[in-house]
């Protein structure tokens, strides 16, 4: 693609048609590459009579150490310890176009290799020249080509708590930006960005910013970092790096004097590029600070700037509706385009590097291919301007505006989403790494963020001014005081219910075991009643017998009346028949009284059997009761979970911001120990140095 082609570098060597070789020189002699001794007699041999302080071309010289260190018109050629990525190796070795010397073989491997050893070895002047020890850049990225990390995206971890700056009320929310890869919102401010999980919207710590007012906040492309420029107005501007998962800041870049407004890093976390109310473009080595680049072109301030995510073009807009851009590594331009007609708030791009879409004051979000600066669609986004544009991976855009509203927009430019407006212009907008939250800040300092998918619903409030740590104790203190109570309640209510079970469960027992004995007498009465019943039928059986002796004697007596026997005989009969009949009445008497004992015997079993469908009745009637106090208790049991659980909840929250003011204390103590007058070790002791200054400044108090 065109974009790939660094266009107009300097020829680093002219058309040379002598050629000598280099002095033999053995490899053991040679203790250090330098420019006098080796290099400048290559340049001397193939490039002064077209690169010298009288005929430079492209604006390079190289007849002086100062010279080629100054670089050309696109910028500096050479960069310490870094042959591959400096324009003058890449030419001469052609691993690059245009080659040098033009149209004229390569030049010998050993004077390349000799070039290449020079850079590598520390750009040395002279023999008397020592090799400075280069900054390591600790940040420098080597991940996957959409950025993606390898493992776990980066989430704040050991992040401190404790604001830079506690206020009553919010400022406006001048910058703002989502984890590309982490569930992560950033949130810029007053002195320093506050960090929140986007699906729990829980706060997840703070890193100060001193300096002053943020205005630009992006993630790295892999979201291990977060670089937040800003500063004072007309005093100061600088670019922060913050470690996400630390929250340490890991570098500051740039010295201006006036604020930052827009701020990026590349794809490779070696360059920042940043701009503001003074116009000029600066681009520093992320390493050691330098400026590399120091570009004017727009005339008005700059309002963002935005790097591919392949790092090759880098973009910059401004207040007078310019928009610029530029060669990502020789800070040459590239496209000017100059549809918009009112200034250009923000920048975004897409993941895929071809498009890049700006916002601007004329209500507009244009989308730009970026091959030959047309414009594919130009939307009408938010009348009165639109304040802030973002991509996500689907390659859908969130806009917001001074209309009040952040809205969402499909990959072809498409309404897809607006949300409920805010109460002041939106200022900035957001959406997760994962697309299903949206994000709006506006001009009074309210922060919200709202389902994707339900957007109607009631938005979560992210404070972007959180409270000390101090206050928040107390808050939760409060709040375990509050839960508290009703839990008390709650357990004494439950406690009251149980005795009342245990007070219904004995009578239900008490109730059974009469029964049980109740039921045992019936049964006992049930047997004596059938043995008496018995015995009344063997009575009856033998009254029967009686009547039958009876009713023999009576016909014997009639017999022998009617025979005419003697009376004595007769007088004999009926004496044995007054001896039955004597018999037959005790027996009838027996009979009567047996059936009195059983009738008496079957009431008494009568008696027994209500007095058991009572007792029956009146454990049914408990167990009743039993049930119902059973279903309070269970009902009661919820409330003192749920009460424990909100109590809990409370006692953790407490816990939580203890911990937290614990380690922010502790960290404290460590910093501010620290001699920060001392000289450092190295550069992972300056880096506790720069840390400790920066806690001084900001927690002294």
């Amino acid at each position: 693609m065109f974009r790939n082609l660094v266009i107009g570098f300097l020829s680093v060597c002219c058309a040379c048609s002598c050629v000598v070789s280099l002095s033999a020189e053995s490899e053991d002699a040679v203790k250090k590459i330098t420019f006098e001794d080796h290099i400048k007699p290559i340049f001397r041999e193939k490039c002064l009579n077209c690169h010298n302080q009288g005929e430079a071309k492209g604006g390079l010289a190289l007849d002086s150490y100062a010279a080629t260190m100054e670089g050309g018109g696109g910028g500096e050629i050479v960069y310490d310890g870094d042959a591959e990525g400096s324009r003058l190796w890449q030419l001469v070795a052609h691993e690059d176009t245009p080659v040098m010397p033009p149209d004229q073989p390569r030049i010998p491997d050993e004077q390349v290799n000799l070039i290449r050893d020079w850079i590598t070895g520390g750009l040395l002047e002279n023999s008397g020249s020592k090799v400075s020890k280069k900054k390591t850049n600790l940040m420098a990225a080597s991940g996957s080509v959409s950025g993606k990390p390898e493992g776990e995206a980066a989430m704040p971890e050991s992040m401190v708590m404790q604001p830079a700056l506690a206020t009553s009320r919010a400022f406006a929310v001048t910058a703002m930006a989502a984890s590309p890869w982490a569930p992560v919102i950033a949130i810029g401010g007053q002195r320093q960005v506050v960090f929140y999980h986007t699906e729990s919207g829980d706060f997840l710590g703070v890193v100060p910013f001193p300096e002053g007012s943020i205005h630009s906040l992006r993630f790295s492309r892999d979201g291990s970092y977060l670089i937040a420029g800003g500063g004072a107005d007309a005093a100061l501007g600088v670019v922060a790096i913050y470690d996400v998962r630390t929250g340490d800041r890991m570098a500051t870049v740039g010295d201006e004097l006036d604020t930052v407004l827009g701020a990026d890093v590349n794809e490779s976390m070696s360059r920042i590029a940043l701009g503001g109310p003074q116009k000029m473009l600066r681009i520093y080595d992320v390493a050691d600070g330098e400026l590399l680049h120091d570009i004017k072109k727009h005339t008005d301030w700059i309002l963002d700037v935005a790097y591919s995510p392949d790092g090759v073009l880098l973009a910059s807009s401004d207040r007078s509706a310019g928009l610029i851009v530029w060669e990502a590594d020789t800070g040459r331009q590239y496209l000017n385009l100059t549809e918009h007609k009112d200034a250009i708030n923000a920048l975004a791009w897409r993941d895929d590097s071809n498009v890049l879409a700006s916002a601007s004051d004329d209500g507009t979000v244009k989308l730009w291919e970026v091959n030959e600066g047309k414009v594919l669609r130009s939307i009408n986004a938010h009348s009165g301007g639109v304040t802030s544009v973002a991509f996500d991976h689907q390659g859908q855009l969130v806009t917001a505006g001074k209309d009040k509203k952040v809205k969402l927009w499909d990959a072809s430019g498409s309404q897809k989403v607006e949300f409920p407006a805010l109460s002041d212009w939106a200022l900035q907008a957001a959406i997760s790494h994962d697309s299903k939250q949206a994000f709006g800040g506006d001009w009074a300092g309210f922060v919200a963020a709202w389902s994707v998918e339900n957007p109607k619903d009631s938005a979560t409030q992210l404070p972007a001014n959180p409270p000390l740590l101090q206050e928040r104790i107390a808050t939760a203190l409060q709040e375990v005081k509050s839960t508290q109570g009703p839990l008390d309640v709650a357990l004494k209510r439950l406690d009251e219910l149980k005795a009342d079970r245990g007070a219904i469960v004995t009578r239900k027992n008490d109730l059974r075991a009469q029964q049980e004995l109740l039921q045992k007498q019936i049964d006992q009465q049930a047997g004596e009643v059938g043995g008496m019943e018995k015995k009344v039928a063997a009575e009856m059986e033998s009254r029967n017998d009686l009547r039958r002796k009876v009713e023999q004697k009576q016909a014997e007596i009639g017999k022998l009346i009617k025979d005419g026997q003697e009376e004595g005989k007769v007088v004999e009969a009926e004496e044995g028949l007054v001896t039955v009949l004597q018999q037959l009445v005790s027996k009838r008497k027996q009979v009567v009284a047996l059936s009195q004992s059983v009738a008496s015997m079957s009431t008494a079993r009568e008696k027994s059997k209500k007095e058991y469908d009572s007792l029956a009745a009146a454990v049914a009637a408990e167990e009743g009761k039993l049930a119902e106090k059973e279903q309070s208790l269970a009902e009661q049991e919820k409330a003192v979970t749920a009460a424990k659980s909100v109590n809990a909840d409370a006692v953790k929250e407490q816990e939580r911001w203890q911990n937290a003011l614990q380690q922010f204390e502790e960290r404290l103590e460590r910093l501010t120990s620290i001699d920060v007058q001392a000289d450092a070790d190295d550069e992972d002791a300056q880096r506790l140095i720069d840390q400790a200054v920066l806690f001084k400044t900001v927690y002294s108090d």
